[in-house]
């Protein structure tokens, strides 16, 4: 340092002898002309670690705060600067930079680099003016001590009461209406009730990693849906005869009545009954006498029928719809 010191000085004393000879003759040819004088620095940098980085330069500043960037060497706020000799006589100088530790803070989902010389998380938070709310978490103890080097993890927690509202479902329920026709269908509609969920709600980092049902509220009853079936019978014609069996595509094949009319079958012999839409008929063809419906072996096994003969003797009513 002493060796450098003296090599600015004595390079100081002949410039001035040198620019002194010069100086009448320069302000004749370059008056106009703005002079810039830069002085020789040595920046030394000391790591948090120990370790020494030496950096050697000239600037025309005599600030060390100006001079520092001039010789392309970064610079942070939490440093700590000295020098020698004071740049301010001239000469040029040393400046020493003390690196401050930096420390790693991973706040949520948000990551930053500090640097300070507190020693403590407590310490660094109170100066960085980090806040820590009731339910967050921090990965270390608040009184930890804290290095160059150093990482502390933040989890922000958030508990919260969410209200949802949910509908409920309504039941079904069949009934036979007495006074509507066979076969024919009307709804009372249901209505679906609705009901209020309480739950405590915990995020951590904005992700929601926690629910729990706190109460269940039920604002709105439902209704139940009633779904009835006419049970009415009226008979509008009907006709006797043997009922044989018919081809498998038709279930009622019908020589009297049209397809899609509804029709009450009774065996005679058992008073087994059935209800049935035709789905066939003969056509332009005549059934053979005494024939009034051929029928599906389905059909024929709900009316009971004994097997015997062509068929059995039915009665076959037309049913109001």
């Amino acid at each position: 340092m002493r060796n450098f010191f003296y090599a600015v000085v004595s390079v100081s004393l002949i410039g001035f002898g040198f620019f002194s000879a010069l100086n009448s003759h320069a302000q004749e040819v370059a008056s106009d002309k703005l002079q810039v004088t830069i002085y020789p620095y040595q920046i030394t940098e000391i790591k948090p670690s120990g370790d020494k980085v030496i950096t050697d330069g000239v600037s025309s500043s005599v600030n060390p705060i100006k001079v520092i960037p001039d010789l392309k060497v970064a610079y942070y706020p939490e440093d700590r600067i000295s020098f020698f000799p004071d740049p301010k006589l001239g000469f040029g100088s040393t400046i020493k930079i003390e690196r401050a530790p930096v420390i790693s803070v991973k706040d949520g989902k948000r990551s930053k680099q500090y640097r300070s010389w507190v020693g403590t998380v407590e310490e660094l938070f109170g100066e960085k003016g980090i806040e820590i709310g009731t339910d967050d978490k921090v990965s270390v103890s608040l009184s930890a001590q804290i290095f160059d080097g150093s990482t502390i993890s933040i989890t922000r927690v958030a508990i919260t009461n969410v209200v949802e509202t949910k509908l409920i479902d309504f039941a079904i329920q069949e009934k036979e209406d007495p006074n509507l026709d066979y076969g024919k269908k009307r709804v009372d509609a249901g209505v679906k009730g609705e009901k209020k969920l309480t739950y405590r709600v915990t995020r951590e980092d904005g992700d929601e990693v926690s629910r729990v049902l706190l109460t269940t509220e039920i604002t709105k009853q439902p209704k139940t849906q009633i779904n009835y079936t006419g049970t009415k019978v009226t008979v509008l014609s009907s006709v006797r005869g043997t009922a044989t069996i018919g081809p498998k595509q038709c279930s009622i094949v019908s020589a009297n009545y049209r397809a899609g009319t509804l029709v009450r079958i009774t065996n005679s012999a058992n008073g087994a009954r059935v209800f049935g839409t035709v789905d066939c008929t003969w056509g332009t063809a005549t059934a053979p006498p005494g024939i009034v419906l051929d029928l599906s072996m389905s059909v024929l096994s709900s009316l009971k029928w004994n097997g015997l003969g062509a068929g059995p003797s039915v009665l076959v009513e037309e049913i109001k719809q």
